[in-house]
């Protein structure tokens, strides 16, 4: 009864000290591209957020009341459809269990990650390797920092925009088909760089609370530096459809907010970089 109370103690203090941490004050990374009858701001996201993070600036609320239209990488989704979608891609019978699909020293810091977010290997192991690694991604940015999708700002402008016209770049089955026409190398790559600690969530949020594009950039990269299969398919030729929609989109009047991964607008294969390079001017707000 004594480690009971003793543990039920440590818990609610381990509770408090979460609740009294300092908010995180973030200024991303926020563009605007316009013509004479034309606006659209492009603000790259987070898709889970810690509750803590302020992140809506005098501008991003600007142009968040200015647009009349919402764009984002997916169109508003049933949380239940999207589950089903997810399982249905994502897992197949009879594949080898998942610590045989990363390297051994990979290995130890998996199990960790696994017990940590209450993940079974079991469960894991029924997974494709693309489906394992964006599962451990998004448990340990919850367990490690208390994000969710819910507080991602993708998910909070959805809400903010809610009744107006709301358009998505791709659909939830085709998004995640890119990650499963993938070889099972280049998955294995993934689901090794989701466990690694190498550039994780952690720093990754920094370097978009901090609106370093830079750092953003080079996070976003180092995963894809020997597998130039899983940038030109997760990364370069998504941008470079982005981009062509986005200069479509200038030839018709209106107010739209872009709103996708900040990796997309970082570095120079991003979608920022593109609509330069096609003579655009790319005004960076903040």
């Amino acid at each position: 009864m004594r480690g009971r109370r003793l543990a039920l103690l440590a818990l609610a203090a381990a509770l408090a000290s979460c609740e009294q941490a300092p908010p995180i004050e973030a200024r991303p990374a926020l563009y605007l591209v316009e013509d004479a009858d034309t606006r659209i701001w492009l603000f790259g996201t987070v898709h889970m957020l810690p509750d803590r993070v302020r992140w809506e600036t005098p501008a991003i609320k600007a142009a968040e009341r200015a647009a009349d239209t919402l764009v984002t990488e997916l169109p508003a989704l049933d949380p239940d459809a999207g589950a089903e979608t997810f399982a249905r891609l994502g897992h197949r019978p009879g594949l080898p269990p998942i610590l045989d699909r990363v390297p051994p020293a990979v290995r130890p810091r998996l199990e960790a990650i696994a017990g940590r977010t209450g993940l079974s290997l079991d469960d894991l192991s029924g997974m494709k390797s693309w489906a394992a690694a964006l599962t451990l991604s998004a448990a340990a940015a919850e367990a490690d920092g208390g994000a969710h999708a819910s507080a991602g700002a993708d998910a909070v402008i959805g809400r903010r925009l809610a009744g107006r016209p709301r358009i998505g770049l791709e659909t939830l089955p085709q998004q995640l088909g890119y990650f499963d026409a993938l070889t099972e190398g280049d998955q294995r790559r993934l689901l090794a760089a989701s466990v690694s600690g190498d550039g994780g969530y952690r720093a990754t949020l920094d370097a978009w609370a901090a609106g370093d594009e830079a750092r953003l950039a080079a996070l976003v990269a180092r995963p894809m530096a020997a597998a130039p299969a899983i940038e030109a398919m997760l990364l370069t030729r998504r941008n470079a459809r982005w981009t062509a929609w986005i200069i479509d989109r200038l030839a018709k009047p209106g107010r739209v907010l872009v709103a996708v991964g900040a990796g997309h607008l970082a570095g120079p294969k991003s979608v920022v970089a593109r609509l330069r390079a096609q003579g655009l001017k790319v005004q960076r707000l903040q």
